[in-house]
C-alpha cells in the first residue's frame, strides 16, 4: 500500500462524518452508495465496500478448503453431514 495520504473527517452534530471525494477515490470506492462499518481495533473503525467483504470472504473459504484439500460444494458437505447426523432424528 505503500505512501498512502491521511484524511482528517469532522463529524456533524449526529455523528456523521463526510468523506473525502479524493479519499474515496484513492480507495477506488468513487461508485459506492453502500459502505459496511466494523470496529477493527479500539479506536479504529474500518469502512468498506460490501462486495470487498463478500470477495474477501469467498476468498478465505477457498483457501481453507484448499489448506483441507476438499474440493466438494460446501451445499454438497453440508447436506452429507446432515443426512449423517443421527440426533436430528
Amino acid at each position: 500500500m505503500g505512501d498512502m495520504a491521511t484524511y482528517r473527517l469532522v463529524l456533524d452534530s449526529k455523528r456523521r462524518p463526510t468523506l473525502p471525494a479524493r479519499l474515496l477515490a484513492e480507495a477506488g470506492l468513487t461508485e459506492v452508495t453502500e459502505l459496511v462499518a466494523r470496529v477493527d481495533t479500539p479506536g479504529r473503525i474500518l469502512l468498506e465496500d460490501p462486495r470487498a467483504a463478500l470477495r474477501r470472504l469467498r476468498t478465505a473459504v477457498s483457501e481453507g478448503k484448499r489448506r483441507r484439500h476438499r474440493n466438494e460444494r460446501l451445499e454438497t458437505s453440508l447436506f452429507a453431514d446432515r443426512s449423517a447426523d443421527t440426533s436430528l432424528e
